[in-house]
């Protein structure tokens, strides 16, 4: 037994006191809060996104808790829960429909308020409303800096980094912040310029490295800073930076560290325009004898990332110096290694000539070992990186869990270089891109792409003839989604135009003007033609009500709680009114209502499905010639005169083609087994009329076009 055959709905209520948000959610504990669940109060869910959002949404929850003896109320020293009781809190609502499939999760989120209020007249009976929100929520707060592809790399694997200066500093800066709390930032000498460096890769800067400016140091300016010791056995470190020297004329160092502790005390980092060396590295003793630790006859002008480490091995000192995932010398020394103290960019402040590029560094850091996390380092900010792949990277550097599913090369999207930009407006670009829906599951996100959505299958069925459709059945056949005139423009490229004449003819200009982050000129047009596709017909989207709780609507219950938001809906056996005997539907935001153990209501707002059916090899779609009209019709006819224009020419007569479903005047749907005739007047005949429940008289040059038309995917 279980709710499908009368039951009651057993529902499941928990918190994470005191969880780390930072933590996997698999390690957080949970307390079960449904024995003080207060079933009078509506458990309102809602989620998906509103027709007119343009972002991803958070969804939001809301159910009432008995709160008599103070245990939900914030700060109350006598609560169990004490002193977690506090907004924040991990959430999360389950469902048990007895099936044998386990708990079903309708909501994970985090307490917004904790609303305690006393409905009876003698305040005994006190209840804590509680709101909450899902992870889009949670990371939606306050006002996050815009950070620059190197800078979100380097912080999202932060273990084990003692020092981090990204040099990012704007103009008038008089120091380079640091990137990691209670490090101070470093001290500017000489002549600085901050934001000055130059890091582009295109004309006009709409591209460049994967940083923000960097400071110019050519004209004698010098950055120093100190760097926390390290505790790693044996004693390691790694200093690495973003590098482009510029071909400095004349013999400069570059770089310069301070081990006060080891054998050598100083370390500097060469460039020699006189090719005596090249470019090397060499090591200091306190009493001031160097040592050539490595060098080559060639300069490493950048940009790349560099990286030189160093670890104890033995009575002897291990060294490595990289640039970006690339080794150009491995060497071992005699001495005991000291850890970094301080370091510095330009520190002789060296005025000097540049041949080419600027002499820019920045991102500096130090990690305590002899290896970084950072094992492939990009600098280029990831120029033709598929949409998915993005969106998966950018969630791990913020930590949140990602689910996508996989997807051909041929089904993706390549994306320019990333900007710089906050979490959530970067997330939305690989959206946008892609045409997917970036939603909420449990308390990480999902992504369902483009290429997922075409051709989907109904994940929910609706019979309306069994009265598993209630309240108001409203279908909204308006404009609110219309454009039929796209210029779609590339960031920092060329855009592309596609239009409705006949459209903007009939309604007016509706135009719409997306900038996307693509990876070239050329899918442009692509994208142009397809969204006029998806947005320049006018299509009915419908509000649904369905009642779980009946009889005929509880066997909808177990596909209900799969669906997700894009998943397909249909209505079949629609009610005569409307234009279609299926309506067949894409669920865009859902409300849920359940109240007590016996009522369960969900209210969905769709919007066509059909604008995602594409062509497939051996599948329904055909091309059919565009323009072509009918002779007049009566509704029993199962003839048609077809005349096509002289412009797209007449239909196939190819016997191999048929049968053939086609589309009367945008409504009717005919099944025609054989089209004869040459020219452009054609006879069709038909094996059945009002496929779909619509059947009429038609006149005189009533459209007809096949009932799918081949649609290329994007």
């Amino acid at each position: 037994m279980g709710w499908i055959d009368g039951d009651p709905l057993d529902v499941r209520i928990r918190a994470a006191f005191g969880a780390d948000l930072n933590a996997d959610p698999g390690t957080w504990v949970w307390t079960d809060l449904t024995p003080f669940w207060w079933p009078s109060d509506p458990i309102e869910l809602e989620w998906g996104r509103q027709a007119s959002a343009t972002r991803p949404e958070s969804s939001t929850c809301a159910l009432t808790l008995r709160n008599s003896d103070g245990r939900f109320t914030p700060g109350h020293a006598a609560s169990p829960y004490w002193p977690h009781v506090r907004t924040w809190t991990p959430v999360s609502v389950d469902v048990h429909l007895g099936d044998g499939a386990g708990w079903r999760n309708r909501h994970s989120g985090y307490v917004r308020s904790w609303s305690v209020t006393w409905p009876g007249r003698s305040g005994k009976l006190a209840v804590a409303r509680i709101e909450s929100v899902g992870v889009l929520g949670r990371l939606g707060r306050g006002s996050p800096p815009t950070r620059s592809p190197v800078n979100r790399t380097i912080l999202a694997a932060s273990d084990g980094l003692l020092a981090y200066w990204p040099c990012e500093d704007e103009a008038d800066a008089t120091g380079a912040a640091s990137g990691i709390r209670g490090v101070a930032p470093m001290q500017a000498d000489g002549t600085v310029k901050f934001a000055a460096g130059g890091v582009d890769i295109s004309v006009g800067g709409t591209q460049r490295w994967g940083t923000k400016s960097l400071p110019l140091l050519a004209d004698g300016g010098s950055l120093s800073g100190r760097a926390p010791a390290g505790t790693s056995s044996p004693v390691a470190w790694t200093l690495e930076a973003f590098w482009q020297t510029g071909n400095p004329v004349g013999e400069v160092v570059l770089l310069r560290w301070a081990t006060p502790a080891g054998t050598f005390v100083r370390w500097d980092f060469v460039d020699d325009y006189n090719d005596v060396y090249g470019t090397y590295l060499v090591a200091y003793t306190a009493s001031g004898s160097p040592t050539v630790v490595w060098s080559v006859p060639t300069r490493y002008v950048g940009p790349f990332t560099l990286r030189i480490s160093a670890v104890q091995n033995g009575g002897s000192i291990d060294v490595k110096v990289m640039t970006s995932s690339r080794t150009i010398g491995s060497v071992t020394v005699t001495g005991t290694l000291g850890r970094i103290d301080t370091i510095a960019l330009n520190p002789d402040q060296r005025v000097f000539e540049s041949v080419g590029l600027d002499f820019v560094a920045g991102h500096l850091r130090v990690w305590d070992s002899a290896t970084s996390p950072l094992t492939s380092s990009r600098v280029d900010a990831h120029p033709r990186e598929q949409a998915h792949l993005r969106l998966a990277r950018l969630c791990a550097e913020e930590g949140v869990a990602l689910s996508v599913p996989t997807i051909p090369d041929e089904g993706a999207t390549a994306m320019g270089v990333q900007p710089d930009g906050t979490p959530l407006d970067l997330y939305q670009q690989c959206e946008q891109v892609d045409l997917g829906i970036i939603y909420e599951s449990g308390h990480g996100l999902a992504y369902l792409p483009r290429w997922s959505r075409y051709n989907a299958p109904p994940a929910l069925e609706v019979d309306a003839a069994d009265r598993q459709l209630g309240g108001h059945f409203t279908p909204a056949a308006n404009d609110q989604q219309l454009r039929n005139h796209w210029t779609v423009t590339r960031i920092g490229g060329s855009s592309a135009v596609a239009a409705d004449e006949d459209s903007i003819t009939q309604r007016g200009l509706i135009p719409s003007s997306p900038r996307l982050n693509l990876a070239s000129d050329n899918q442009l047009q692509h994208h142009a033609n397809w969204r006029l596709w998806m947005y320049g017909q006018a299509g009915t989207r419908y509000r649904l009500t369905v009642p779980l709780h009946t009889h005929s609507g509880r066997a909808l219950t177990a596909d209900w709680v799969t669906c997700q938001p894009g998943s397909r809906v249909q209505v079949i056996n629609a009610p005569d009114a409307a234009t279609t005997d299926t309506i067949d539907q894409t669920l865009v935001h859902a409300r849920e209502t359940i109240t007590g153990r016996r009522r369960w209501t969900v209210e969905l707002a769709t919007e066509p499905a059909d604008r995602w059916d594409v062509a497939t090899i051996d599948g329904p779609q055909r091309v059919a010639a565009d323009g072509s009209t009918i002779a007049a019709v009566d509704t029993s006819a199962l003839s048609l005169t077809l005349t096509s224009t002289a412009a797209n020419g007449g239909w196939t007569t190819d016997p191999a083609d048929f049968s053939m479903d086609l589309r009367i005047g945008g409504g009717e749907r005919v099944t025609a087994t054989a089209i004869t005739g040459t020219g452009l007047t054609q006879t069709v005949t038909l094996s059945a009329r009002g496929v779909n429940g619509v059947s009429r008289s038609w006149p005189d040059g009533t459209e007809v076009q096949v009932w799918a038309p081949a649609v290329a995917p994007l």
